[in-house]
């Protein structure tokens, strides 16, 4: 991988007599990324040629890229971002008010590409082919594997680039009024008003349900695979150039109060609104479809049996019109994500180098984005596509397609779609307890503990999901959002941290000197969520095919008693059990907490007087102090047994290392 950050930045104060200044900053970042390996070459038949990407569940990833996944294979990614920003705040202090009025003006160009192999990326399932479409749990990974009988495939027929454009400003007004000596309150008021990211390329295309029901009205009318959404080219034919309408609405008051309340003792509440851009990256997804790319979908719950032209079972002609697509979508009219915050402290000095701090902290989501699926079939046996809500999409009559790419008619039908819509929500409360002793007669300490709950309807939208995360992005039920409401996969429930800085009370010459210090945590575990590899409910969506959830068995808890607990078996995988073909299970999100954490570090430390300006230092670093085996992922795909309940991997066991430093 390369990284290369570059920074710039000019300012400049001005002072208007004793009362007024103004700060005027200019700034530039620029960020390289290039991560990723050449596609590897194999020898087939005698000539040398890459292979498609095979990926069994349970077993190493085979053969090349399919798609950019790092180091792993194969495949290459580049990001160039530019960040251009002018920031202003004029001050001006009258009596008891200070006042603040300011705004920034940010430009953002978000450059990124992806190379990989368009010969496919193939996943291959237990007891679950191409040619059963059926989760019996027999057969072998491999054998399917071998027998070229995957459960899901997908390629896309040239890399995907982005050259995307965003202007955002924002205005400002805060005062700060000291009503009494020992009493503060802050009022201000913030507007921020952002464009949607914009391709200057016209790479990217959404697609307007406006026009058609929405899925749960079609299966209520019983109208499966008959509408048509509209796809359309975001810039042209009257659509937005940033894919969804801009958000004019984005007024964020902040509120805040200190109150000493006695010598001793200091109150501070404060709360606010606070706004926050879409994740960038997800809107690459909108370039890897139509109308510049063509993202090909082919799944066993289809009843799809694969006819090879060597090694290639999607063919070569980038015709569109026939082969059912993917395609990814915005809201048209989405909201802008924004997160209501509140916190509540007391800090009471107990003696003149001791305090204590309680605090409460209340912080919500809105309007955040998740990845719905409004093209999924609700569950049931047979082909896929037929029982789909929409038998396609309508090319809007301003789409203009790259001449690679033939259309014949003005619709395509789809199979898995990709909606990032801004439907999500979350929310997180805490209580903190903090204790700190300020460093003197050679000792320091700081002690903070924290009893936390965050709750959320939806995973973090970067979550990478698979075998190897902690849950996938789409819903199991993309017409019943409320279903996913759970632990976020964040929630910490406890958190438990010391630091202490010490000097050894000697004066003599061996032991004199010396310094102390480390760092002790604990922590209560990550939950995760207990998944079926495959799409055993037939409804023709997922990543990577790890989608539904298995079923509760009654009177059964997840939880084992410690003396129970092992690596091969973490949880009672007991308490769940496969769910029936063509059925969506009732375990929850997040419903088992992971491995806790207890870790301490330490640092040993001593200062040599050399000359007057010469100093040596000699430190001694022990991370993992007592060599804890901290636990992290455990298998969480109850129809992969070899690994199902069991810890897949650890953190770093006990690291030791010196170092000298010279001052001079």
């Amino acid at each position: 991988g390369y990284v290369r950050p570059q920074n710039a930045a000019v300012g400049w104060n001005r002072v208007f007599g004793a009362s007024m200044v103004n700060e005027l900053r200019l700034g530039y970042n620029r960020l390289t990324f290039q991560d990723g390996l050449p596609e590897p070459l194999f020898d087939v038949g005698g000539t040398r040629q890459p292979l498609p990407r095979f990926r069994p569940v349970g077993y190493s990833v085979m053969g090349g890229a399919g798609a950019f996944t790092g180091t792993t294979g194969g495949g290459t990614v580049l990001t160039r971002n530019n960040t251009y920003q002018i920031y202003d705040n004029f001050t001006w202090n009258r009596g008891r008010h200070t006042l603040r009025l300011g705004g920034e003006i940010l430009r953002l160009d978000y450059n990124r590409a992806e190379a990989a192999a368009p010969i496919g990326d193939f996943q291959f399932t237990q007891g679950y082919t191409s040619r059963t479409a059926a989760n019996d749990g027999t057969g072998n990974t491999l054998a399917s594997m071998l027998l070229g009988l995957p459960n899901q495939g997908n390629r896309q027929i040239v890399p995907t680039r982005l050259d995307a454009r965003q202007s955002s400003g924002a205005l400002y007004l805060q005062d700060d009024w000291k009503i009494l000596p020992k009493l503060t309150l802050n009022f201000g008021l913030r507007y921020e008003l952002s464009e949607p990211l914009w391709d200057r390329r016209g790479q990217m295309a959404s697609i307007d349900f406006s026009k058609v029901p929405w899925p749960t009205q079609i299966f209520a009318e019983n109208r499966p695979n008959f509408y048509r959404p509209t796809l359309f080219t975001c810039g042209l034919g009257g659509y937005p150039r940033g894919c969804a309408f801009t958000d004019r609405n984005n007024f964020a008051p902040r509120f805040g109060l200190a109150w000493n309340v006695r010598p001793r003792t200091v109150v501070r509440l404060g709360g606010g609104i606070f706004y926050a851009n879409t994740d960038f990256n997800g809107l690459l997804q909108l370039a890897r479809g139509l109308p510049t790319n063509i993202s090909q979908n082919l799944n066993a719950a289809s009843a799809f049996v694969p006819s090879f032209r060597g090694f290639d079972i999607f063919g070569s002609s980038a015709t569109v019109g026939n082969i059912a697509l993917s395609q990814a979508s915005l809201d048209l009219y989405q909201r802008t994500s924004y997160s209501p915050q509140f916190s509540f402290s007391v800090q009471q000095e107990l003696t003149r180098n001791t305090l204590v701090e309680v605090s409460y902290l209340a912080t919500m989501g809105i309007k955040l984005q998740q990845n719905v699926q409004p093209n999924n079939a609700p569950p049931g046996a047979g082909a896929v596509d037929p029982r789909r809500p929409y038998a396609g999409v309508i090319f809007d009559p301003g789409m203009v397609f790259p001449s690679y790419i033939t259309t014949t008619g003005n619709t395509v039908p789809v199979t898995q779609v990709n909606m990032y819509a801004h439907s999500a929500q979350s929310n997180y409360h805490a209580l903190l307890v903090r204790l700190e002793r300020r460093y003197a007669r050679g000792f320091s300490w700081l002690s903070s503990f924290t009893l936390a709950k965050a709750i959320s309807n939806a995973p973090q939208f970067r979550n990478a999901g698979g075998a190897s995360g902690s849950e996938n992005s789409p819903p199991q039920d993309s017409y019943n959002l409320r279903a996913e409401r759970g632990l976020a996969s964040f929630d910490v429930r406890h958190r438990w941290v010391n630091t202490v800085v010490y000097d050894l009370p000697f004066r003599n010459k061996l032991l004199g000197g010396w310094q102390i210090s480390g760092i002790v945590q604990a922590q209560s575990g990550f939950p995760f969520t207990i998944n079926i590899s495959g799409d055993t409910a037939g409804i023709g969506g997922g990543t990577g095919g790890i989608l539904i959830r298995p079923n509760a068995v009654p009177g059964q808890t997840s939880e084992l008693e410690s003396s129970q607990r092992s690596t091969n078996r973490f949880f009672n995988t007991g308490a769940f059990a496969l769910t029936p073909s063509f059925q969506f299970g009732n375990v929850g999100r997040n419903t088992v907490t992971g491995p806790g954490l207890f870790n301490v570090d330490t640092t040993v430390a001593r200062n040599f007087a050399i000359k007057e300006r010469l100093k040596l230092q000699f430190r001694a670093e022990f991370f993992n102090l007592l060599n804890t085996p901290n636990h992290s992922i455990v298998g969480r795909l109850i129809n992969v047994p070899a690994q199902f309940g069991c810890v897949l991997n650890q953190l770093d066991p006990r690291q030791i290392q010196f170092a000298l430093k010279l001052s001079f």
